[in-house]
């Protein structure tokens, strides 16, 4: 009987939000407070993606693994501590022990952090 490797996500834990617009005549772009946290584990980011992300204007803070979670996309900000970064890329899979998970590639979020919703605390 082989055994499989439990994934393990005790980096820290983030906070989910939708970015959204509003109805207005000059639509202003918030945050939906999803009133979702979830654990990760931080992965590391080689120079190479770095730049060559940093030529389409995408300033790239970090990477993260979680378990597989399909509601993340684009549209989404994830607040970790007291800093807001905004999915880049969500790529959702099954690993090598059949474990679904998701890795999250982060950039730096430059919108309002103004949020509908309260966030849970």
């Amino acid at each position: 009987m082989s055994k499989s490797k439990l994934p393990i996500y005790i980096d820290g834990v983030f906070h989910l939000y939708k970015i959204a617009n509003t109805d207005d005549l000059y639509p202003k772009q918030m945050l939906i407070d999803t009133h979702v946290d979830i654990c990760f584990q931080e992965l590391s980011v080689f120079d190479k993606l770095k730049y060559e992300l940093s030529s389409v204007g995408a300033e790239i803070t970090g990477k993260l693994r979680i378990p597989q979670y399909k509601d993340i996309t684009s549209d989404c900000v994830l607040k970790i501590g007291n800093v807001y970064h905004r999915v880049y890329n969500a790529a959702h899979f099954t690993n090598n022990e059949g474990y679904r998970q998701t890795d999250i590639t982060m950039e730096k979020w430059t919108g309002s952090t103004e949020v509908i919703g309260n966030e849970q605390e």
